[in-house]
This record gives C-alpha cells, sequence and structure tokens, in this order.
C-alpha cells in the first residue's frame, strides 16, 4: 500500500487576484501536505505531497471551498514522482507565453471589509473604498491584462506603507488584492449641487477622513430631506431617493421621464430589505450574495414604500448596499432608498464624471462624486427566481465577463446580439464571453458606447474575429455594425435566424443537457418567411445548426407594427378580427373604469379598415403581443410605457386559485375572456385563467411534435413566473422535463451566447 504520493493540479479560470494561492496554501496545510503553489497567465499550479487520503481530500476541497470571486473552468490532477520536500510554500509567477489572464467580475462587499467600515478602531472605519481580496471592484476597473494595478484605473494612487505590507503578505486577506487603497493612498469621494458644480479637477479640500465624513453626512441629509443624488458606484452612477418618500419618488420619475417602469430600491441589511419584500430562502441568498444583483421579490405584507416605486405590479426590485460608499449613505439601518441606473430612458449609463454633470443636470439635485476612474461601465444585474432556481433577466454586474464553457477548441467568434437589451458575447480557447448589459440600440449613443465596449473586449483578449454572426433581422443595427466590420476585416458573416439564436443560448449554457425540442416565445423576432415570429416550437438536427420550426400559434395581422407594441388594443384588435368577433363586444373599451388609455370608437374604427385593407400590418405568430391583447382586453393596459408593460400587469392581476381551464384553441381562449368580461367576471380570475389556458395551448403544441423527454423553454416571455410555473408542471404531468435558463437571461439579453456558440459550432464542424 502506497502511503506517501505526489500530485500535481492545474486549475484554470478566474483563479488571480480572487485569492486562490492563499487558499490553496491554508487547505494544505489543514492536512499537514508539503508542497508548493504558483500561477501563470491563466492557470494556479499546484504540486501537494502526503497521505493518499489526505491528497485526495485536499483536491477536493481546493475546489469545493475556493474564493468568493474564483470561477473554476477546468481543473487536472495526475500523480508525479515523490521529491525531498517540507512545508507548503507559494513561488513566484511564472510566464505563459500567449496566454491570457481571465478578468474578474465585480464583487459586493464582504462581510471582513464591512467590519473593519464598522469598526472605530480600524483605520478603514467608515472609508468609501475599502476591498479585500474577496471583494470589490474588478472587471470596471480593468484598463489591460494581466490583471496587476498599474493596468487597472488604480495605477494612480500608490499603496502606502501600510497598505503595501498587506498587498505583500501571503497570510493577509488583501494579498495581490488590486484595488486595496485607504484613507491615506486611496481616491476621495466630494459632493457638487447642480447649482454649484465643480471642475473636473479632484478638489483639494476633500482629501482628509474628516472631509469625507462630512461629505457623506451632507449626502445622507439631501437624500433624507428628499433631494434626488446621482451617485458614482463601481459601474456608473445610480439616481437616488428616499423610497419611502412619495414626492421625491415623483420627481425622479418626471425627470427622469420614466413614467410607469418600475424602480429598484436599495436595502442596507436583510432584515430592512425583508420588511418590504417577501423573500424565499433563494431569494434572501441572491440577495446577500457577493453578485449583489435586484433582486425581484413579492411586496410583502409590510411593503410601505412610496407607490410611485413600483406600480401596477405585485414585485418589487430589492438590491442591497453593495458598495462602502452605499453603505454610507444610509441614516438608518431601516432605510429604503430608490437605486436606479443614472441615464435617459433611451441612453447607456452615465459613469464618468463630466458627462454626469452635463447630462443628469436636469435630474438630479446633487451628484457624489469619487476619482477612482471607471474603465468599463457595468449596469446591475436583475434576477428572478422560480421556486430555488435563480434565473437571471439582466446579467451584467457581478456575473460578467465570467466565461460560460462551450467546448475545448480555439475559434473567436464576435457574436452582435439583439437590438433590445443588447448584450454582445466572444469566444476564445472553448469559452465565450459575454459582455455586461449594453441597452436598446436605438441611439447613436448605446450604438458607440456598444462600438467602445467591442473594441475594450477585443483588446482585452488579443483577438481578431475569425467570424462575425448577426441576427437576421434586416433592421437591425447590430446586423449592419456587424455586416461592415466583418467586410472591413475580411472575414465571414454568419446569420441566425433570432429563435434559433434562443434555443442554441439555452444549449450552449446547459452542454450536459442537450434537449432537441425548443418552446421559444417572445415579443418580436425576424422569421424565416419574413413575418414575425414568436411562439414557435423549434427542433433542432443532429447538428444543433440545423432546425425545423415544427409548430407555432396561429398567426394573425399587427396593424401599425411598432405601434401595436406600444398600444396593445392593436395587437387585440387583429386578434380579433382573425376571429371574428366584434370589437363592440370588448367591454373594457366600452367602460371609462376599466384603465385609461382604451382606443375611443374612431381609432378602432380607423384600425378596423387598416386591417380590413392590410394595409401596413404584419402577420406574427408572438406569444408577446397575445399577452398585449389579453392585457387589453381584459382592460389591464392599453398604453405601453416600457417593454412587457402589458404582460407584467397581467401577471400581477392574475389571483392565484385551482380553477383549470383547457382550451381547445387561441380563438376559445380569446372567446373566454371576452364571455368573461360581458359577465362581470373578475379581472384577476380571467387573468389567471389566460395565463393556464395559453400554458395549456402551449404544451399541447409542443406534445404534437414529438418531443425528446426534455423541452427547452426559452424567449422573453419566460420571466413570467406564472406562465413558467404552469407550463414546466403540466410538462411534467406528460413525462416531460423542462430546461430553463440558469446563466444567461431567456431574452435578448442571453442571444449573443445563442449567436456565439452557433458561430464556434460552425468553425468547429
Amino acid at each position: 500500500m502506497v502511503s506517501v504520493i505526489r500530485r500535481q493540479l492545474v486549475v484554470t479560470g478566474v483563479v488571480q487576484g480572487v485569492g486562490f494561492r492563499p487558499h490553496v496554501a491554508r487547505v494544505a496545510t489543514q492536512y499537514s501536505l508539503s508542497g508548493f503553489c504558483g500561477n501563470d497567465d491563466n492557470s494556479v499550479f499546484i504540486e501537494v505531497q502526503g497521505a493518499p487520503g489526505d491528497v485526495d481530500a485536499f483536491s477536493a476541497e481546493v475546489v469545493d471551498t475556493s474564493p468568493p470571486m474564483a470561477s473554476i473552468v477546468h481543473m487536472t490532477s495526475h500523480d508525479v514522482p515523490l521529491v525531498d520536500a517540507s512545508g507548503f510554500h507559494i513561488v513566484p509567477s511564472r510566464r505563459a507565453a500567449g496566454a491570457l489572464t481571465l478578468i474578474p467580475a465585480d464583487a459586493a462587499i464582504c462581510a471582513d471589509c464591512c467590519a473593519d467600515m464598522d469598526d472605530p478602531g480600524n483605520r478603514r472605519y467608515q472609508y468609501p473604498f475599502t476591498t479585500c481580496t474577496n471583494c470589490g471592484p474588478r472587471l470596471t476597473i480593468i484598463r489591460d491584462v494581466p490583471y496587476d494595478r498599474p493596468f487597472t484605473t488604480m495605477a494612480g494612487f500608490p499603496l502606502c506603507e501600510a497598505c503595501n505590507k498587506e498587498y505583500v503578505n501571503p497570510s493577509d486577506r488583501r494579498y495581490h488584492a488590486q484595488p486595496i487603497s485607504c484613507f491615506d493612498c486611496g481616491p476621495t469621494v466630494w459632493l457638487e449641487t447642480k447649482d454649484h458644480p465643480r471642475d473636473s479637477d479632484v478638489p483639494d479640500d476633500t482629501r482628509s477622513r474628516e472631509s469625507m465624513a462630512h461629505t457623506l453626512a451632507q449626502a445622507r441629509e439631501m437624500l433624507a430631506g428628499g433631494k434626488i443624488l446621482a451617485v458614482k458606484g463601481i459601474g456608473g452612477f445610480t439616481l437616488m431617493c428616499d423610497a419611502r418618500n412619495e414626492e421625491a419618488v415623483d420627481t425622479l420619475r418626471r425627470r427622469k421621464n420614466r413614467l410607469g417602469k418600475p424602480l429598484a430600491v436599495m436595502a442596507m441589511t436583510r432584515t430592512s430589505a425583508s420588511s418590504i419584500a417577501d423573500f424565499s430562502e433563494t431569494q434572501l441568498a441572491t440577495f446577500s450574495s457577493r453578485e449583489a444583483p435586484i433582486v425581484i421579490v413579492p411586496k410583502s405584507a409590510t411593503y410601505d414604500v412610496a407607490e410611485g416605486v413600483a406600480p401596477g405590479v405585485n414585485d418589487v426590485g430589492v438590491m442591497k448596499a453593495y458598495t462602502p460608499l452605499h453603505r454610507l449613505l444610509f441614516d438608518d439601518d431601516n432605510d429604503i432608498l430608490v437605486a436606479t441606473s443614472a441615464n435617459w430612458s433611451t441612453l447607456p449609463l452615465t459613469y464618468c464624471n463630466d458627462d454626469a454633470r452635463k447630462d443628469l443636470a436636469d435630474i438630479a439635485d446633487g451628484f457624489l462624486m469619487h476619482n477612482r476612474e471607471i474603465h468599463v461601465p457595468v449596469e446591475d444585474s436583475v434576477v428572478l427566481a422560480h421556486g430555488d432556481q435563480v434565473s437571471p433577466i439582466r446579467r451584467s454586474r457581478g456575473y460578467a465577463p465570467l466565461p460560460v464553457v462551450i467546448g475545448q477548441k480555439d475559434h473567436c467568434v464576435l457574436a452582435v446580439g439583439a437590438e433590445l437589451k443588447n448584450t454582445f458575447a466572444l469566444t476564445r480557447d472553448g469559452m465565450a464571453f459575454v459582455s455586461a448589459h449594453i441597452g436598446d440600440m436605438g441611439s447613436l449613443e448605446t450604438r458607440s458606447a456598444f462600438e467602445k465596449s467591442v473594441s475594450q473586449m477585443l483588446g482585452a483578449h488579443r483577438r481578431t474575429p475569425e467570424l462575425i454572426v448577426v441576427d437576421k433581422h434586416p433592421g437591425y443595427a447590430t446586423r449592419g455594425w456587424g455586416i461592415a466590420t466583418a467586410e472591413e476585416l475580411g472575414v465571414p458573416v454568419l446569420e441566425i435566424q433570432h429563435h434559433h439564436g434562443h434555443a442554441l443560448s439555452l444549449l450552449g449554457e446547459s452542454r450536459e443537457e442537450q434537449p432537441s425540442t425548443f418552446l421559444v416565445l417572445d415579443g418580436t423576432g425576424y422569421g424565416d418567411d419574413q413575418t414575425i415570429w414568436g411562439g414557435e416550437v423549434l427542433r433542432l438536427g443532429t447538428h444543433p445548426l440545423d432546425y425545423e420550426r415544427i409548430n407555432h400559434l396561429p398567426s394573425f395581422d399587427l396593424p401599425g407594427g411598432d405601434s401595436a407594441v406600444r398600444h396593445p388594443w392593436k395587437s387585440a384588435l387583429g386578434v380579433l378580427k382573425k376571429y371574428g368577433i366584434d370589437a363592440a363586444d370588448v367591454r373594457a373599451w366600452q367602460d371609462v373604469n376599466h384603465g385609461g388609455g382604451s382606443p375611443s370608437r374612431d381609432e378602432v374604427l380607423a384600425v378596423s379598415s387598416q386591417l380590413d385593407a392590410h394595409l401596413n400590418c404584419a402577420q406574427t405568430t408572438s406569444a408577446g403581443r397575445l399577452f398585449d391583447a389579453a392585457a387589453s382586453i381584459l382592460g389591464v393596459c392599453h398604453q405601453i410605457t416600457y417593454e412587457a408593460q402589458g404582460a407584467m400587469e397581467l401577471e400581477a392581476r392574475s389571483c392565484h386559485h385551482d380553477h383549470d381551464l383547457a382550451p381547445t384553441s387561441v380563438e376559445y381562449l380569446i372567446g373566454h375572456l371576452i364571455v368573461g368580461m360581458k359577465n362581470r367576471r373578475e379581472v384577476e380570475c380571467l387573468a389567471h385563467e389566460f395565463h393556464v389556458g395559453l400554458a395549456h395551448l402551449l404544451v399541447e403544441m409542443v406534445r404534437e411534435s414529438h418531443p425528446t423527454t426534455s423541452i427547452g423553454l426559452t424567449g422573453g416571455v419566460f420571466a413570467n413566473r406564472l406562465l413558467t410555473r404552469v407550463i414546466t408542471t403540466r410538462l411534467a404531468q406528460h413525462g416531460l422535463v423542462a430546461l430553463t435558463h440558469r446563466v444567461v437571461p431567456a431574452g435578448d439579453g442571453g442571444l449573443s451566447l445563442g449567436q456565439a456558440y452557433a458561430g464556434y459550432l460552425h468553425l468547429v464542424n
């Protein structure tokens, strides 16, 4: 029996600058193993020697208890000859020719740094930029790789003697933490008002501990007094105000021209967050996580924030105070602050001081600035939970740019993503890197931000694309940019149909589970027949780039195209026309008590004539537009001020009861709503029955397609928890397993991963 063995391990992924080597050393010491560990540009290399059981236990624990900011992609292990050695050591780093460090994501402040901030005896007491190896800015401050301080926006802040001692000490939690600083050597913070802005230079009177404390006290006073602050965080500016002050919330909405879309709020503690939101264990764990996303949670019975924060819905988006600076804005642990992206509705996130002074002057009363430059702007992430599973709605801060493993071969593909909720993706070394959230591509400013972000990612990875992947929609700005860029680089273009891209996105993030049948539901996607798809059953071939549209929701005329998206009653009129239902039967359009914005008689007549003549009408199978139609028929929503408003408000109005509905067709389902309203049944019951009835029809569509045992559910409509739950349950009743998104959004924010995977498969095969 072998009494001693020596094992070599190589761990790849995000393992530099995240405390991985000290972690390895601590675990090795725990098991009394000898050996060493070190790192190169893309891995940590380890050799350990000792009893076989201890070596096995060490190998498992190194992965299972890895540091919070580490993201392990792969680990190889094999035994090597014994050597004479004692003790375990961290050895100097070595270079790996051609290898590149993977960039870590930003992380929320950790418990240890919170303790430092709260301890009057600690030299970082109430320091607004406290960080360590386990938390703080990463992606947002990196100018270039390798990830060393000189290549970050912290380069202009030389470490003081005390910080440097921590930086070079392997036993310290700030060992090789590139962003660390303190009052003596780090960034500073100051407050400006819109009436008295400063110039772009850092004011000399802000550098002392006392000055920063005074600045933060003034900021808290402004928030308590109902003012709106633009606060510079990790990835950009956030607009903040007292969430319990109705006047402040209304002022923010009016100034930002954000009329109805729910606003996110920030809470200091789990206790204060739980006072306004009914968290499940999974949701609370996500709220408290290092990613610290906005978590969409049902409002609690004690919800007491302003009505204007989240009107018309039953949920509220809550995130914790994830930076030291944000924590210092809370006057009381029970405070709740609105925290929404600092930009106009159609423009990208504001992240530079000068831009904030200019672009936010008509929104904010004050600006809480600092001089740690943001190199890569990053929005807050948004997630929701279906039971114990967390699904991303917007994958950004805390998650981007962590890689998704899609294979083993090295090909560089640039996927330009969708037109709305845009992200793009780059592949190399068998991994796909999905960008942070860019936004809607309708403005020149957003397209400029997209181009800059693409350039930054290509530069960081030292790559030029072999292939560029675009959506087939001829009107997408991303498509036009992708084709022009491919021509400029002399590389080919691959076009991927929108819903095929959604299916490949789910397939790419869950490669161990390989469904061939996908139910793809969204608002708009350019179909292969030049109509608007959005309620599709697709079957992928043995090669996933081959697919067949094997079923879909019935098509109907959408009058006015984008105009119908903004006015759900137009979608409803298109559905009614298809099934020969008289618009006069829609009680919600005749009754002023059923929602503002319902169409006038003249408007109905005009659009009916348009439908009769098929003028400016597009054929669609969109599930999203069907939700809009139901929302208007039930008097829930007639006008849209933000994307998916009709569907969100319809879900919010749905009461939970056990009444089942198994319609034979969409015509039957719509007729059921019309009759129900005529009979003055409760809208809440009819809204629930619409979800249940549509789920039944969709499951039958899938079953008619003779699927395999697992069904992929993808597309933006699957942000609807009620519909997803009912579909998943009904599929299970028929022995079918639903596979849903866990890594990237089901909606257009995840489309770039599917495009990137398509490009990778195209090059590999």
